[in-house]
């Protein structure tokens, strides 16, 4: 069965990843750079194709996710709901991200937090030829998905600084949403129906508020209803920078006025913490008896983070330890959250 991609006249077969070496702290593992093996729906049963390896140089892509296919029968499974690529990551948070829209939410966050492009303290990281050009255009292809289910005709999409602003601007001619900058003193203008601020970092954080802020004071003005605001891959507090005071008012007066309509960050390099809108938060972690597979351990309404989420890991990885660390009333032992690498804080 083939599902439609969000990208006009584009289909994708749809493939989930399965075997192979070392996770890359997300799933799918078609998101490791070393391997994966993914599987994929053959007509209209109900079954999968699990194949060997998938090609390396798509595994990253935007716009595709292709493999060499093996038959090997794996029935319905939760970790189905995982996206199988990247570009299948991107398309499932514009399709959640409009859910959320079209039903009346104007506040909106998405986090596509992989690690191959995403470091928790220091945010986008290119550490391979192509790799800034990929984040850029994964930007650029949530916006055109947005757009598309949305419905909206006049789209700005706002980047951190003028720099990055000009040079998309330059590069991409043929875009169909209007580009700006957080720098400019009015990047938004009343005649923008839906604005998504794009991976602003530390140092833009006023400058983001103040954006969201001129497109309230734009909405009251005009007596409509509140335009979209969508924040994608934001990074507004850090290791680094605004850390502690300013990181907590952020969250306390800014972050939560935002719906997490869709996250996808990595758990060291075990699994993953999903959002898709308008669901649950759920917690995988890597199955030990089938490579490249996830179950989920944990589900519920708030996002799982810090000390919980170490817990619900632990709980996971190694029951014995957790219920000897919950019935000594001990903090439980650091090495084997150490082992499974640090994990993402909301």
């Amino acid at each position: 069965m083939h599902r439609q991609i969000l990208q006009s006249g584009v289909d994708r077969t749809r493939i989930k990843p399965a075997a192979g070496g070392h996770a890359a702290a997300c799933a799918p593992r078609l998101f490791s750079p070393a391997r994966s093996h993914p599987t994929s729906r053959a007509g209209s049963c109900d079954k999968r194709s699990v194949a060997t390896r998938s090609q390396p140089e798509n595994q990253f892509d935007v716009d595709t996710g292709s493999a060499e296919q093996l038959p090997t029968e794996l029935g319905p499974r939760l970790d189905d709901m995982l996206p199988d690529s990247l570009a299948d990551a991107v398309s499932q948070a514009a399709d959640a991200t409009a859910a959320a829209i079209n039903g009346g939410i104007s506040r909106c966050q998405v986090e596509i937090h992989l690690p191959e492009f995403w470091d928790p303290i220091s945010g986008p990281i290119f550490p391979n030829k192509g790799d800034q050009e990929r984040f850029w255009r994964m930007t650029r292809r949530f916006v055109e998905a947005l757009a598309q289910q949305t419905g909206a005709s006049s789209v700005k999409a706002v980047y951190a600084d003028a720099g990055i602003s000009a040079m998309l601007t330059h590069h991409w001619g043929d875009k169909t949403f209007a580009v700006d900058s957080l720098n400019a003193r009015r990047p938004v203008s009343p005649e923008d129906e839906l604005v998504v601020i794009c991976c602003p970092d530390p140092f833009a954080a006023e400058e983001c508020q103040r954006t969201v802020r001129q497109v309230a004071e734009q909405d009251e003005a005009a007596g409509g209803v509140e335009r979209p605001v969508v924040l994608f891959n934001q990074r507004l507090s850090s290791g680094d920078v605004g850390i502690g005071l300013n990181a907590r008012r952020l969250r306390e007066t800014f972050l939560k006025r935002f719906n997490v309509t869709y996250s996808l960050r990595p758990v060291g390099e075990v699994g993953t913490v999903f959002r898709r809108y308008p669901g649950l938060w759920m917690v995988f972690v890597e199955e030990p008896d089938l490579p490249g597979r996830y179950r989920m351990v944990k589900e519920q309404p708030s996002r799982p983070a810090g000390e919980a989420l170490d817990e619900i890991i632990m709980q996971a990885l190694d029951p014995a330890a957790a219920a000897a660390a919950a019935g000594d009333g001990q903090p439980q032992q650091k090495g084997l959250l150490d082992s499974i690498g640090s994990t993402m804080a909301s």
